[in-house]
């Protein structure tokens, strides 16, 4: 059956593979041709935290500040920042040679509204914001962030690896409405988009942007010298995973960003095939409850599920390889600093027959419970055990499967299920998404201005500030302790565990290295 799989993805994966490189006249040798996991439907990374957007942006903007391997903020297209008033400001400098892909210096002038845009949507950002005074030109290559007070992670937040990121964007663009998407594409990232030849659902492509300089330090993390290593990257959404691995076999595509773990014994047994798990910080899952509709706007509902939950079930249901899995009872990035298991009992033993004991306690009366799953991927693999669970545990579940476009759509929606609304859906983020309480999306209680499931937690929300405050390491230390315990206790999410995704490439791609994000700088191949 394999192999008929793979003769079909030969014939089927040559002609898009011949398609592919037809299109803007690029030799192979000189193209990085990619096969993307997710469909490329927004070009705004400020609006959306979908993955392939994030990837998107990262070969097309560029940061003031990045992070290194260890997470530590490095400058980036700025030339360095001195902390000026004991601590409540900050003088950025941009570093000489900075053009968009128009040909237009980069000023900071499109550096403030471009912080401003990403500050009003995203949670870290909005979290900086709110110790922020004035920002304020002082030339071309020149500006100053002004605070209410010392406010430490500055540098951390600009630099973040996760989304949403803080892009520059020229000065026209940053200053349009944070919730409207952009549809334009103007960065001064190491390559440009050429929207012309993007197709939605299909492909897409950039171009090396000659006038970019890269930092002359080497890369670590998203930090140090981006180069741009290849006249031209193409994105092929090949949604068959037999089609995918038999167009990478055949050398018509160079590199898979996430194949499936029962055709890694396959792609491993191909010489001309390297495998690799890029991310050390590894990828979490979460189990995300809709707060504002019934039944999850109950707590014991919630508590109930909690009970029943086995991070080993779901973890077994991504990975078969015991290396590239692991249960993780923690709100931040198992093996980081803030990791701990304080207040994590509840799911540490999990027990079906009192789960449902504890459902029926609470009050469930039968209401529907709308599960949105992935149609493919971890996620759909989650979803599914997921379904079987909430069963059951006795609990009525319409299962949508969707693509994540469709997810990231209807997630956004606060009417009940009968009116188009959601229960629950499964999602992961990567170990750099939930270091701590700044970056993890889903560690807030925000309500409807949070992120999708609005968990109401004004406790969760005054220690999350008090912590972003702290200036004492082990005042944060112990701040972050005491946000996991009463995330604990409230619930806006269940942790899943962590699982160690693997790439792979043809043996004549250069320079993968390790990173927090989908990286394509640096990146080559062989003639």
């Amino acid at each position: 059956m394999l192999r008929r799989d793979v003769l079909r993805g030969l014939v089927f994966g040559g002609l898009a593979g011949a398609a592919a490189c037809g299109r803007g006249g690029a030799s192979a040798a000189n193209t990085l041709r990619i096969i993307h996991s997710q469909n490329l439907a927004s070009l705004d990374p400020v609006t959306t935290t979908e993955p392939a957007t994030k990837d998107f942006a990262f070969l097309t903007y560029d940061q003031l500040v990045a992070v290194d391997a260890n997470f530590t903020p490095r400058p980036q297209m700025a030339e360095g920042w001195t902390l000026e008033d004991n601590g409540r400001s900050y003088l950025f400098a941009l570093r000489d040679g900075l053009k968009f892909h128009d040909g237009e210096p980069v000023r900071s002038q499109d550096c403030i509204p471009s912080i401003r845009r990403w500050g009003a949507r995203d949670g870290f950002g909005s979290l900086a914001m709110s110790f922020v005074d004035d920002m304020q030109v002082v030339d071309d290559r020149r500006f100053r962030i002004k605070l209410k007070q010392p406010f430490a992670l500055l540098p951390d937040a600009l630099g973040k690896a996760t989304a949403s990121e803080c892009f520059i964007m020229p000065e026209r663009l940053a200053s349009t409405d944070p919730t409207k998407p952009l549809l334009e594409a103007l960065g001064s990232g190491p390559y440009r988009f050429l929207k012309d030849e993007w197709v939605s659902g299909s492909h897409a492509a950039w171009a090396r942007f000659d006038g970019y300089v890269p930092r002359a330090e080497p890369v670590s993390g998203t930090a140090g010298g981006r180069i741009p290593a290849i006249g031209r990257i193409e994105w092929s959404i090949i949604s068959d995973p037999s089609t995918a691995m038999a167009a990478l076999m055949a050398g018509e595509q160079d590199y898979w960003d996430t194949p499936p773990a029962e055709l890694i014994p396959t792609l491993k047994g191909d010489p001309n095939i390297r495998v690799a798990s890029r991310n050390p910080a590894g990828g979490y899952m979460m189990l995300q409850f809709n707060h504002l509709q019934p039944p999850f706007d109950n707590l014991a509902v919630r508590r109930a599920v909690a009970m029943a939950v086995d991070q080993r079930q779901f973890l077994n249901a991504i990975s078969n390889d015991p290396a590239l899995r692991r249960p993780c009872y923690s709100v931040y990035a198992c093996g980081t600093p803030y990791a701990s298991e304080a207040g994590a009992d509840i799911l540490k033993v999990a027990d079906i027959t009192k789960a449902r004991a504890a459902l029926q306690a609470a009050g469930y009366q039968g209401e529907k419970v709308v599960l949105l799953g992935l149609q493919a991927g971890p996620s759909g693999s989650l979803a599914q055990v997921a379904d079987d669970l909430l069963r059951r545990m006795g609990m009525n579940v319409e299962f949508v499967a969707v693509d994540f476009a469709t997810m990231a759509q209807r997630r956004q929606s606060k009417a009940p299920v009968a009116q188009g609304g959601w229960s629950v859906f499964l999602t992961g983020w990567t170990g750099g998404d939930i270091l701590n309480p700044a970056v993890n999306p889903m560690l807030r209680g925000a309500g409807v201005k949070g992120f999708p499931g609005w968990a109401n937690d004004p406790q969760l929300e005054d220690l999350r500030h008090q912590w972003a405050a702290a200036v004492d390491p082990a005042e944060r230390q112990r701040l972050a302790t005491a946000i996991q315990v009463e995330a604990f206790s409230t619930l806006p999410y269940i942790p899943l565990g962590s699982v160690f995704g693997q790439v792979a490439y043809r043996s004549n791609v250069t320079g993968v290295f390790p990173a927090p994000v989908a990286a394509y700088w640096n990146i080559g191949k062989k003639v």
